[in-house]
C-alpha cells in the first residue's frame, strides 16, 4: 500500500508535464524495490487556492505525501524518502529551471488498526 499523493500550485501544469511526473514517480517507486507494484498509486491535485510567501501569484511548489503500511525498518523508510525526493527533483528541475519553486515530501505510516482495505483485484490481475 504505497500511495504517493502530490499537491501542487495551481499553475504548475503550465510548465511541468504532471502526467509524466506521475508516471516517473510510479517507476521510481518500483525501482526502490520496497513496494509491490500492485499496491502503488500516484495521484496529483492542483490547489484551488493558495497564499504563498508575499502573496504574489507566481510562486510554484509541489508537496508529496507518501503513505505506507506500518512496520518497515527505519532504514527502508529513509531510503524511500531519499530516493523518491531525488527522483522528483531530477524530473522537475529541467521544467522549473530558475523559477521560484519549493519541493517537499513527507512519509506517513498507516496504523493498520484504522485502515480498511482488502478488496483489491489489481494484485490478481498483475499475476494473471
Amino acid at each position: 500500500m504505497p500511495h504517493l499523493r502530490f499537491d501542487h500550485s495551481p499553475d504548475l501544469g503550465q510548465i511541468v508535464d504532471l502526467a509524466g511526473f506521475a508516471q516517473h514517480m510510479r517507476a521510481a517507486m518500483v525501482e526502490t524495490g520496497l513496494f509491490p507494484p500492485g499496491g502503488i498509486r500516484v495521484r496529483g491535485h492542483a490547489a484551488g487556492v493558495q497564499a504563498v510567501a508575499d502573496g504574489a501569484p507566481h510562486w510554484h511548489w509541489l508537496d508529496m505525501e507518501l503513505r505506507i503500511g506500518a512496520g518497515r525498518p527505519e532504514g527502508d523508510r529513509a531510503r524511500a524518502v531519499e530516493s523518491l525526493y531525488a527522483a522528483a527533483r531530477a524530473y522537475l528541475e529541467p521544467f522549473v529551471g530558475t523559477r521560484p519553486f519549493a519541493l517537499s515530501m513527507e512519509l506517513r505510516e498507516i496504523d493498520p488498526r484504522f485502515s480498511a482495505k482488502g478488496w483489491n483485484t489489481i494484485h490478481t490481475a498483475l499475476r494473471g
